[in-house]
This record gives structure tokens, sequence and C-alpha cells, in this order.
């Protein structure tokens, strides 16, 4: 069995990978507001998204409501990423 603190590095390793991906995730979603010709949230976008994050949360038994909040929270950083 791991000891605590093998786990606990590995969360870290977890947790700098999840920095990378939402970091390319924001490199992408730049690209898409600068060609977007709308500055407007796309909110028909927004609940497919988090529509496909509760469908990938429920496969792996997360919670949903906080799950939602992450997603939300990622979406909020998409949409601050055109003034970076």
């Amino acid at each position: 069995m791991p000891s605590v603190s093998d786990l606990r590095r590995q969360v870290d390793a977890l947790d700098r990978q999840v920095v990378e991906l939402l970091s390319r995730r924001m490199t992408i979603v730049r690209q898409v507001l600068h060609q977007s010709e709308d500055d407007a949230p796309d909110k028909e976008r927004e609940a497919q998204v988090l529509s496909n994050w509760l469908e990938e949360g429920f496969d792996y038994d997360l919670d949903e409501a906080s799950l939602e909040k992450v997603c939300k929270a990622v979406m909020e950083m998409g949409r601050k990423a055109k003034d970076r």
C-alpha cells in the first residue's frame, strides 16, 4: 500500500497535468475567440460543454454539482482568455 506522501506526490503530478491541460485549452479557446465575429458568449455551446462534462463525470461517478462548478469555472476562464 502506498504511503500518504506517495499518494500526495501522485496528486501533485495530476494537478500539474490538470494545469497543463487548462493552459492548452485556453490556447485553443483564444483562437476560437479571435476567429469569432460575436463577442457575446455562445450560450448554446456552453450548455453543450456542460452537458458533455456531466455525461463524462457520470461515467466516472463524480459528484455532479461539484463537476458543474468546475466546468463553469473553466468556461469563465475561457471567457477571460481573449484579454490575455
